[in-house]
């Protein structure tokens, strides 16, 4: 099973890399990036449709009608992720841009929030391996900025990872250059948990 993203992005931004590169850490030779050659990162300038029958993978679509179970996973051979900066509100690219492209292709969704691309794919490697998924949606960055509060608003879902949100420590120094002191803050009284396709709170 290959999880694919599929670069969507008119340019290769210094943020969409991190992602990029997150995920590669996150699934390793699990993963292809298709659409544009990023040395030292597994990918191919072909699209996902040149490598793989769409008949046989899983667009995830966050207007998808069904959410992604495991027994979603053993029936194809790859699941794609729309490598796409996510919008708020979300202005439905990946439909445009995939879902609707590939009507043969089986759709599904991850939840109603919307993931990071290097989210996406971690919930997609902790579910192909069978692991308890927890999240949570929305994060606050609080920074010190010449001696003022500096507040950056990230309105998407965040994997927990030993109760902490997951966000790569590179993209984080990116978002926060020029800052000091900066500090993560989400809701701890709003974590969801997914269990075999279900979601609780």
């Amino acid at each position: 099973m290959k999880i694919v993203i599929e670069h969507l992005e008119p340019i290769l931004s210094e943020w969409i890399y991190y992602e990029y590169e997150s995920s590669y850490k996150i699934a390793g030779d699990d993963l292809l990036i298709t659409g544009t050659k990023i040395p030292g990162l597994p990918s191919t300038p072909k699209r996902f449709n040149e490598v793989f029958d769409p008949s046989e993978v899983i667009i995830l679509d966050p207007q998808a009608d069904r959410k992604l179970s495991r027994e979603d996973l053993n029936k194809a051979k790859a699941v794609v992720i729309g490598g796409i900066l996510g919008d708020h509100p979300p202005k439905g690219r990946t439909k445009l841009l995939l879902s609707d492209k590939f009507p043969e292709a089986m759709k599904r969704n991850i939840g109603k929030y919307q993931f990071p691309i290097d989210g996406a794919v971690l919930y997609t490697k902790l579910l192909m391996e069978n692991k308890e998924i927890k999240y949570v949606f929305g994060l606050q960055i609080k920074c010190n900025y010449r001696g003022l509060e500096n507040v950056i608003e990230l309105p998407y879902a965040y994997i927990l990872i030993c109760d902490r949100p997951y966000i790569y420590e590179k993209l984080l120094n990116y978002l926060t250059r020029g800052l000091k002191d900066c500090r993560i803050y989400f809701d701890k009284e709003k974590i969801f948990m997914d269990i075999e396709n279900s979601v609780k709170t």
